[in-house]
């Protein structure tokens, strides 16, 4: 594992899920608000405790960071739902490979052996030199045969392109599936960060609100705060340790889900790397887009390409009414050894050639509806297969419009949310600044504790959110590094 592990992760910054050919804008990347470097409250936070539910065990070979395209191409080397889908492929590629080899002739040999024992004379010999037994033939035979198709209308050479298709066909839905993988992978690594994210998020948010809260009874305790100013704390804080429990749950999920994706077992230490400079597509309009999917989307060209091979698949059904001319030439040779048969036609016998030269005619005249059923099946296949890429050409085009209005709104939304972000820190500052000098209630107060909790986790969830339909809009046009 740690060779195979090590030679994956050397051939990792090949195989990123960024297109060469999309111009790129650096963008820094802003970084969420997370909790001082404290030890991690252990999971629940509150409650009984399951320490064993977040333990992740080191694995041997197995690296404990990754980048999103070492991330990748793990999960291209050992992931088992693709070891499957390349194992179909295979299978595809190999009946390629027979198809090709019709054109040449088909050789076979065989040989035979016989010993016959008698105990009794030869029948018909009266000579007293005839042997009365026991006595021992021995045949020998060997030959070959070498056949030919001289002509069949082409018949072969549309097998071969039918099955050419196919494979061209099939090498491009491996390669969507590829890009699949990537694409889930790299949702799959975002969203441990984002909910890693959330975790530290909530966790800070429950310590202010616990520092509040303890305010909150020295000014009970001073006189100057009444006891449902307590309670008002108490509900905020308790409301802001139920979403910590929750977002570790939701954590130890992902990490999980992560994992095995790549194809190991839930428990291993195998976690994202944290968020480097993010890279915004330079994103051109709608029919730039489309333009580029319908010659980049793996999807649509494994579609046309299936209807090429059902085209195929029809002229080769129809071939079938064509005679075929076959020639064939037989060499054999053979002896007898026989004791009762002087020589030389007997013990010691010379080896007997023969040649035999054939040429065979095959017309199809009446096979019971066979040949008329290959040609409807193949006219069906290829009117499915043709109504299968207007469907595909369809779907390429709602998804890259979808995947272009995500992407704006995506960040268009960021920004919005940062913006609120911002604006729900200022104002919890003011609030606790009023409530210190009397101007806000304790009401004010935990409101603005309640905004900036939802704007803290309404910001998390659009930075990464950013990030996943950037991921999305190079998937629905195609646009990938990977090679299979």
């Amino acid at each position: 594992m740690r060779a195979r592990l090590a030679g994956i992760l050397a051939l990792a910054s090949f195989l990123s899920p960024l297109a060469a050919q999309a111009q790129s804008i650096p963008v820094p990347t802003p970084v969420p608000t997370i909790a001082p470097k404290t030890t991690p409250l252990p999971y629940p936070a509150y409650g009984p405790q399951a320490p064993d539910v977040e333990l992740l065990i080191p694995h041997k070979g197995v690296p404990p960071h990754v980048s999103l395209e070492q991330a990748i191409a793990i999960a291209v080397a050992i992931a088992p739902t693709f070891v499957s889908e390349r194992a179909a492929y295979s299978e595809i590629r190999a009946a390629y490979g027979e198809a090709k080899q019709k054109v040449f002739p088909t050789i076979s040999a065989s040989g035979a052996w016989q010993s016959a024992k008698s105990i009794t004379s030869e029948p018909g010999c009266y000579s007293s030199t005839c042997p009365r037994g026991p006595y021992t033939i021995i045949t020998e035979d060997g030959s070959y045969t070498i056949s030919q198709l001289i002509f069949d209308g082409g018949a072969v050479i549309t097998a071969i392109k039918e099955a050419k298709e196919t494979d061209i066909a099939g090498r491009y839905t491996l390669l969507y599936q590829l890009d699949t993988l990537a694409y889930n992978v790299a949702n799959a690594y975002y969203t441990v960060l984002e909910d890693k994210a959330l975790v530290d998020a909530d966790e800070q948010l429950v310590r202010e609100f616990e520092v509040e809260e303890d305010a909150v009874r020295a000014e009970i305790r001073n006189g100057t705060s009444a006891l449902s100013a307590l309670a008002e704390q108490e509900y905020e804080t308790a409301e802001a340790r139920g979403e910590l429990v929750t977002a570790q749950g939701n954590a130890i999920s992902a990490q999980a889900s992560f994992a095995t994706m790549l194809g190991f077992d839930a428990n291993a230490q195998i976690v994202p790397e944290p968020l480097g400079p993010d890279q915004y597509t330079a994103t051109p309009t709608y029919a730039k887009s489309l333009q580029q999917a319908m010659l980049l989307r793996p999807d649509y060209l494994s579609a046309q390409h299936t209807v090429m091979s059902d085209q195929d698949a029809l002229r080769y059904a129809l071939l079938a009414r064509v005679p075929t001319v076959t020639g064939s030439y037989t060499g054999e040779t053979s002896r007898e050894v026989n004791p009762v048969v002087p020589p030389p036609f007997g013990s010691g016998a010379q080896w007997t050639p023969s040649e035999t030269l054939g040429l065979s005619v095959s017309l199809p005249i009446y096979d019971q509806g066979t040949l008329w059923y290959n040609v409807e099946a193949a006219k069906y296949n290829l009117q499915e297969a043709q109504a299968n890429l207007a469907e595909t050409k369809l779907t390429v085009e709602s998804d890259v419009r979808s995947a272009l209005a995500q992407l704006y709104s995506a960040r268009a939304t960021f920004i919005e949310d940062q913006k609120g972000l911002s604006a729900a820190q200022v104002a919890m500052q003011a609030a606790q600044a009023s409530y210190k000098v009397g101007v806000d209630t304790i009401l004010d107060l935990v409101t603005a504790e309640g905004n900036l909790a939802t704007a803290q986790s309404t910001y998390i969830t659009a930075l990464y959110s950013v990030r996943v339909a950037e991921q999305n809009y190079l998937y629905q046009l195609g646009v990938s590094d990977l090679r299979l």
